[in-house]
């Protein structure tokens, strides 16, 4: 009979000490994240061999971008994030050849630049390896809300009718242009993660690809395509808030 208890004893103590090794302790964390957000929008005419002539080069526009983030650890190597962010986007252009548009107005060497800021929700599978100093991957869905469109910036003063096409009017460069307010798209990032006292400290770049328009576009409209395009570098501080076994 001892040996049966002694063995019973054995047995419990060792399966009790395996499943507190195999317990993972989950986290959430909150914390606040800045930085610089470099945007440019793809517009494309619904005629495009004949209307080409009406768009300058692309090229991102510098802005910043702030938040405030929630993470929940649900496993070994994996998690949800959660953000609202503030992006600052926008685009910037340069007409860098001779180039005659309405009213026979040369536009060489002109620029536009425009600033649109979105209110960002992203959600996001966080995917980790490591344990104090980590390297991971965030991918998923942004949702976002159009807030404000800034004036319209020129390096020399231009008139809105130089770039009517037809009765069409340039919603690039009008005064009150009617932008949708709704975006979504997809964001991917990656970066590093590393403890500082009780918080972690990030830095991360990423990519956002925007599926919907900022313009109408229809077939009778202007552009058949004018989607956000993003990329961030931002340095956020996590910290832990609540822990437990599942």
């Amino acid at each position: 009979m001892r040996k049966i208890l002694f063995f019973i004893f054995i047995s419990l103590f060792c399966t009790v000490s395996a499943q507190k090794r195999n317990q993972f302790k989950q986290e959430i964390q909150v914390g606040i994240n800045g930085g610089v957000n470099f945007g440019k929008i793809s517009f494309l005419h619904n005629d495009k061999n004949a209307n080409s002539r009406y768009l300058g080069t692309m090229s991102m526009r510098q802005g910043i971008k702030a938040g405030v983030s929630c993470r929940y650890i649900a496993q070994k190597h994996f998690g949800i994030q959660l953000e609202a962010n503030y992006v600052e986007g926008g685009w910037k252009e340069k007409f860098r050849d001779v180039n005659y548009l309405n009213n026979g107005v040369n536009v060489e060497g002109l620029t536009i630049e425009r600033s649109l800021g979105y209110l960002e929700i992203p959600l996001l599978a966080h995917i980790y390896f490591g344990n104090k100093f980590r390297y991971f991957f965030n991918m998923g869905p942004k949702f976002g809300y159009l807030l404000n469109v800034g004036d319209v910036q020129t390096n020399r003063p231009i008139d809105e009718s130089t770039f009517q096409v037809g009765v069409l009017k340039d919603p690039r460069i009008e005064k009150d242009p009617s932008y949708h307010k709704a975006d979504y798209g997809l964001s991917i990032g990656a970066g590093i993660e590393f403890p500082i006292w009780k918080t972690r400290t990030i830095l991360e770049g990423r990519y956002t690809f925007g599926f919907g328009d900022i313009c109408p576009n229809s077939k009778t409209e202007l552009y058949q395509r004018s989607n956000n395009q993003m990329v961030a570098v931002t340095l956020a501080v996590m910290l832990p808030v609540y822990e437990f076994y599942k």
